[in-house]
């Protein structure tokens, strides 16, 4: 299908990189070799390191179509790494595909309608750079038999609910307080209303899964957690039923991505129901609750973000500017520990630190140490420091493109690019 072929090729941030990338300071065919080179000494003092392995975090996509087969929500679910539990991601149906040619715009629920199943979950994999295990599209009824264990939810919605069905209105809930059965939650998620856009029923969605969360409470009772292999983590179910029993065995997360709907007529000539979204916290999201599923885009660096500030916005800055300049962002933690005045890097190898160099000129100032452990599959520790959050309100209301221009700008000259450039060649 042209669709698949395509996004093989395109896992790469079109929609939100203006053009800036690693490239512009480093040959693809000089990271490439550096590759080679490293992964060739691979029995040096790098491997010397205490290793520690990212636990598995099993992933699903779980979409619920209207009564016309047309993609109504869709969400990717995460098993926590202990098998029970986990977190809930809500896209956008109307989400812009990456890496379409401007003024021809496609939706995920484009991609389902013309492709079919194994195409949206690829879809899904290209928009948040991801592996992903399983896939359910439902109806209304299918989904609330995979939801069933959750049991009677009580939801509040600030107005009507209403679903297009045989050219009738149906009212799927009341404004205010409703107790439903799961099969009365998933009629919400199945609801649609072409004449209305996506925004207006996207709060519905998050409203109706934090409802379900709370329903499912510290796990309920009758459900399985997924198996999990010590030093290792849990282990994909075996389909989607029994994930959804490991998803209700423990706590839920609900978390939906920021939206902007589209309405320039460059990006939109059509006046498609098409929403922007953020990037960085799809990457910052899926990098914390599921960073086995992540998937290195870049032939560049793998990078642990790790940010002691309880504001997810300094979090999700970083991890931006990060995946701007061409870094492969795979693991996001927030820490308990007190802020270091200075954005620190760890680092193993040398070369990394040479590649890095060019990878972390957003961050501003940043101090370098060697690193004492290493993560499996993770070349460099970036933790982040009051500096950045500086940096961040100093440069408020500049775009990005200027900041990394400016960056650029003052980091490098021929001397120096002929310097990494040996490096990397040597």
């Amino acid at each position: 299908m042209s669709f698949l072929k395509s996004q093989r090729r395109q896992r790469t941030l079109v929609a939100f990189v203006s053009g800036v990338v690693v490239l512009a300071l480093l040959p693809v065919s000089g990271v490439i070799a550096w590759r080679a080179v490293r992964d060739s000494r691979a029995a040096e003092a790098v491997v010397a390191l205490p290793t520690i392995a990212v636990p598995t975090t099993p992933t699903a996509i779980l979409a619920t179509t209207d009564e016309q087969n047309y993609l109504a929500s869709i969400s990717i679910l995460t098993l926590s790494p202990n098998g029970a539990g986990g977190t809930v991601l809500s896209l956008p149906v109307g989400m812009i595909m990456n890496g379409r040619p401007e003024g021809e715009p496609q939706r995920l629920a484009d991609v389902y309608g013309s492709d079919g199943i194994d195409a949206l979950k690829l879809a899904v994999e290209s928009q948040t750079n991801s592996q992903l295990d399983l896939i359910a599209v439902e109806p209304e009824r299918g989904t609330g038999d995979l939801i069933a264990r959750a049991g009677s939810i009580d939801v509040t919605y600030g107005a009507d609910v209403l679903d297009y069905d045989d050219g009738e209105m149906r009212l799927v809930g009341k404004a205010g307080p409703n107790t439903f059965t799961p099969l009365q939650a998933a009629a919400v998620l199945a609801a649609r209303d072409p004449e209305r856009p996506e925004n207006t029923r996207l709060p519905d969605v998050r409203t109706t899964w934090e409802a379900i969360a709370k329903a499912v409470g510290a796990g309920k009772i009758g459900t399985m957690p997924a198996t999990v292999i010590q030093d290792v983590g849990a282990q994909v179910p075996a389909d989607m039923a029994s994930f959804m029993s490991a998803l209700f065995a423990g706590p839920v997360r609900v978390w939906q991505i920021g939206y902007q709907i589209i309405t320039d007529t460059d990006r939109n000539p059509d006046s498609l129901d098409l929403y922007g979204f953020d990037f960085g916290e799809v990457i910052m999201v899926l990098a914390s609750v599921a960073p086995s599923a992540m998937v290195a885009v870049f032939p560049t660096l793998s990078l642990q973000v790790d940010s002691p500030f309880a504001d997810a916005e300094v979090t999700r800055q970083a991890v931006f500017r990060l995946i701007y300049m061409g870094a492969n962002v795979m693991l996001v933690r927030t820490t308990n520990d007190p802020p270091l005045a200075v954005t620190t890097i760890s680092y193993s190898d040398e070369m990394d630190r040479g590649m890095a160099e060019p990878l972390t000129i957003l961050l501003d100032e940043v101090t370098w140490e060697r690193a004492t452990e290493r993560v499996a599959g993770i070349d460099l520790q970036v933790t982040l420091g009051e500096s950045f959050v500086a940096f961040l309100k100093a440069t408020a209301g500049t775009s990005i493109e200027d900041q990394a221009a400016s960056a650029m700008s003052t980091t490098t000259d021929p001397a120096s690019d002929a310097t990494v450039a040996d490096t990397v060649a040597g």
